[in-house]
């Protein structure tokens, strides 16, 4: 990550500018809310990915910074909400917004981004990129939507799984590279590719995500381990152990979910299980693939530092501990 972060430097200090000027407000809480959650640490994987697809595809001006800001906000905005829905308490290690300010804050917060965002774009006015941002946050909401009714369901199928990961995770990895690519002015066969290439990395993240919620350690991973099973989610691993456990493990797993309450020797059992099944072999391998199908999306593009980039930010994925 240093070879990337070294790369795009200067555009990430603009970047970080840009955030501490746009979420401008007259309402003083909301700054110090939104700071609290976006100076919290996180990678900043989704604005790094419309810095590098503009880049790759020949961008030389300065609206990319505004856009990966905005792409920022949304996320933001998506974690503020998803942490009401799932009563979370730590995200990046810190207490979360609405442990600190209550859920009615933490949703309207979420709501001012949001609002934030699309006024940003409307000021620029560049109809292609609101209409994919627009789509993209429609499919966002239908994704949460579809996790909440399959919480703490054991017969969730891999098909929905990955629509909701498609949907919930993928399609904004997806978005940041067409905004790259639009304001570029790539022709649609770029853009169609490095679309392709942002919902395979996000799809992988979530899986690598999914991985490290049973096997990382919390001191290193950004939220409490074992998080998943206590909110009722039924990821990849556990999709595919519930398919070859015996039936008392089953039980066990089916039980801890509708319970949402699952003690660490809970955990401890129900990981062990996983392991014996393969369900965190069979989920690497799936990551694999994906990170395979998001390479074969820059075969096309001419070599460069951002095509590099690009690339390791693939490897990155199946090496990530956080």
């Amino acid at each position: 990550m240093e070879k990337i972060l070294k790369l795009i430097e200067k555009d990430l200090k603009k970047l970080e500018h840009a955030i501490d000027s746009l979420d401008s407000t007259d309402v003083k809480i909301i700054k110090k809310m939104v700071n609290h959650i976006i100076k919290s640490g996180g990678k900043r994987v989704r604005p790094i990915l419309v810095i590098l697809t503009s880049k790759l595809c020949g961008f030389k001006g300065q609206k990319h910074i505004k856009y990966a800001a905005v792409i920022e906000f949304i996320h933001t905005a998506t974690l503020l909400h998803d942490d009401v829905v799932d009563n979370a308490e730590v995200r990046r290690g810190s207490s979360t917004v609405n442990t600190l300010w209550g859920n009615e804050a933490s949703v309207l917060v979420g709501d001012f981004l949001y609002s934030k965002s699309f006024e940003l774009m409307s000021k620029d006015g560049n109809s292609k990129i609101i209409e994919a941002v627009s789509r993209a946050t429609t499919i966002l909401s239908e994704g949460e939507i579809l996790e909440l009714l399959k919480t703490s369901d054991p017969d969730t199928t891999e098909d929905e799984y990955f629509e909701i990961v498609n949907k919930k995770t993928a399609i904004l990895f997806s978005v940041a590279c067409e905004i790259g690519a639009i304001l570029a002015k790539a022709d649609n066969r770029k853009k169609q590719l490095l679309k392709e290439y942002g919902k395979n990395l996000g799809i992988a993240f979530q899986l690598v995500d999914d991985l490290l919620d049973y096997t990382s350690h919390d001191n290193k991973f950004g939220k409490q381990i074992g998080t998943d099973l206590k909110e009722g989610k039924v990821t990849l691993p556990l999709i595919h152990t519930l398919r070859s456990a015996q039936e008392s493990e089953k039980e066990l797993i089916k039980e801890k979910l509708a319970e949402r309450a699952a003690s660490t020797s809970d955990f401890e059992k129900i990981k062990g299980i996983i392991e014996k099944c393969g369900g965190f072999e069979y989920t690497y391998n799936t990551t694999k693939r994906y990170i395979d199908d998001a390479r074969r999306c820059l075969d096309s593009f001419p070599p460069s530092r951002y095509k590099d980039a690009l690339l390791s930010l693939t490897d990155m994925m199946l090496t990530r501990k956080v």
